[in-house]
């Protein structure tokens, strides 16, 4: 769902105000004016707003003083200053304090619509990591997400936390549900209590009763001692009983005695051994199509699914993908002593149009071993994993060509943002006029002063045209 963002336009002349809502109301804007300063500080603490561009020169408070106020109230909020040519240096005094960017007037529409878009793409990234940090905080970085499908879960998990009720997991490999059990078992009175996780499809048939049940010495071969099973070992606590669907015939009849009496018996034994222990089961397979097959007891499937909480995987809630990776990095860039900052734009897009077959434990992998092999502060292609990158096919691409002369063709891939594009056209027109930075500005129809401010964001790839 798009969110609808609000502008303030701060500006004392009817016609400036009037250029920023026709370059922006194509955009989808809430648009809020002030004249003043002071009326612009009071708007601002009355509604909540996204972007704000500020005329330098205003009656009473002046911009730069607005700005200032503005980012001691609310720090993410991203400003654009509007300057005349002879003002240039007090804005350089405002991105010193914070302002996103600086435009010289006569306001250019195209050129001001490109600056409100990257604003907005970094809002848009603030508000993705405040979110997830606040997820870290709440649910110990196990579970990220702000889909309606990971809202609805971490809802159902406040309200199965505090019950004695099984709760069955579904979910394909890789989607988290060992984290959802170990928040269900957190949020719970039993957390200081064991939780004990027990892979029922790692133990062979012939351990799986003994390691949940225990046994007495002489029970069979190699039963040298008694041994308690895992569900003694969790009395009090809970058991995560994962992969329940590779569970033998057996098993499942003495877990089922659990459920119903909360009793079990070791193996080779006949006395009867009390126990209060939650049960918390989690699949990847179809449980209702096993017990079709006969391979799973319907009794206890009903018994088991008394909440069930379903995983979908990563291809259906994309809007996940930022907090997660951005959760990887920030953990790995601590791991591995390295200042990560970012991803570069087209991880961003490869990482959100990926299918993810190995859902969240895949993307973790990925980010692990980019933040391995990054060089810089971005993660880029180059540093994922080569079983990554091959899923990667080649993106159609748009062809720019000036008519009437014999310029080369640019190529600008398919699903870039404007900005890439554009950086792209700058790059290449730097290339044709020799690094000339008059001639290209004058080719762009940009001024130098617009050109010279996209020339840090471009260092890496103009190499001697960014000096």
């Amino acid at each position: 769902m798009t969110i609808r963002r609000t502008i303030l336009i701060i500006d004392d002349d009817v016609e400036s105000r009037e250029v920023v809502r026709e370059a922006l109301e194509t955009v989808g804007f809430d648009f809020i004016e002030a004249e003043t300063g002071e009326q612009a500080l009071e708007l601002f603490s009355s509604y909540d707003i996204d972007v704000v561009t500020c005329d330098i020169l205003l009656p009473g408070t002046n911009g730069i003083e607005v700005l200032r106020q503005i980012k001691e109230i609310k720090p993410d909020t991203q400003v654009i200053m509007l300057t005349g040519l002879n003002e240039v240096d007090t804005a350089v005094e405002a991105m010193r304090l914070g302002a996103f960017d600086y435009l010289t007037k006569p306001i250019r529409l195209k050129e001001l619509r490109l600056v409100v878009e990257r604003a907005i793409a970094q809002k848009q990234l603030s508000e993705e990591r405040d979110e997830w940090r606040r997820q870290i905080a709440r649910y110990s970085g196990r579970l990220l997400g702000k889909s309606q499908a990971m809202k609805r879960i971490f809802h159902l998990i406040e309200q199965v936390a505090p019950t004695r009720s099984t709760v069955l997991i579904t979910g394909e490999t890789g989607t988290g549900k060992d984290q959802v059990a170990r928040e269900i078992h957190e949020q719970s009175t039993r957390n200081t209590k064991p939780l004990i996780k027990v892979d029922c499809a790692s133990l062979p048939e012939s351990l799986l009763e003994s390691e949940l049940f225990g046994h007495v010495r002489g029970s069979f071969t190699g039963a040298i001692k008694d041994r308690k099973g895992r569900f003694e070992l969790a009395d009090g606590g809970t058991v995560f009983l994962d992969e329940i669907g590779e569970m033998s015939a057996g098993a499942q009849q003495r877990l089922l005695r659990i459920l119903q009496d909360s009793e079990i018996e070791r193996i080779g034994s006949s006395s009867t051994i009390r126990i209060d222990v939650r049960v918390i089961a989690a699949t990847n397979k179809d449980l209702q199509q096993s017990i079709a097959e006969k391979k799973f007891r319907e009794d206890l499937y009903y018994r088991l699914r008394v909440v069930q909480i379903h995983l979908p995987p990563l291809r259906e809630r994309r809007e996940d993908i930022p907090i997660l990776a951005h959760a990887f990095l920030e953990r790995y860039s601590e791991e591995t002593g390295k200042e990560l900052k970012d991803f570069a734009p087209e991880v961003k897009d490869f990482f959100s149009s990926s299918s993810w077959p190995g859902n969240v434990r895949e993307l973790q992998h990925a980010v692990e071993y980019a933040s391995i092999f990054a060089q810089g502060s971005l993660v880029t292609l180059n540093d994922l994993p080569e079983e990554i990158k091959r899923l990667r096919e080649p993106s159609p691409v748009i062809l720019l060509e000036k008519p009437d002369t014999d310029a080369k063709q640019i190529r600008i891939p398919i699903g870039s943002t404007l900005e890439e594009a554009e950086l792209e056209i700058i790059r290449r027109t730097l290339e044709s006029v020799g690094g000339n930075k008059e001639e290209a500005a004058r080719v762009l129809g940009l001024s130098r002063s617009s050109l010279y401010r996209r020339l840090p964001k471009i260092n890496a790839s103009l190499g001697q045209f960014a000096e």
